[in-house]
């Protein structure tokens, strides 16, 4: 289960970066901007991924101490 969410974490981060990418690409602004949204985007989704590989660590376990 845990390979499963892991799985779903990276397609989710790389999904929301290349999102981030298409967005920021025809955008006037300058880097510094730029460098800000990309950091926000990447820091918002890892703790989001994190939480969910914490939750999915909880339940795995959870499961094998009721077996």
């Amino acid at each position: 289960m845990i390979g499963w969410v892991l799985v779903g974490a990276t397609v989710i981060t790389y999904g929301s970066n290349f999102l981030a990418y298409r967005y920021l690409k025809n955008r006037p602004s300058d880097w510094f901007e730029k460098i800000a949204l990309y950091f926000g985007v990447n820091m918002s989704v890892l703790f989001a991924d994190g939480i969910f590989l914490f939750i999915a660590k909880l339940v795995e376990e959870g499961i094998l101490l009721i077996e």
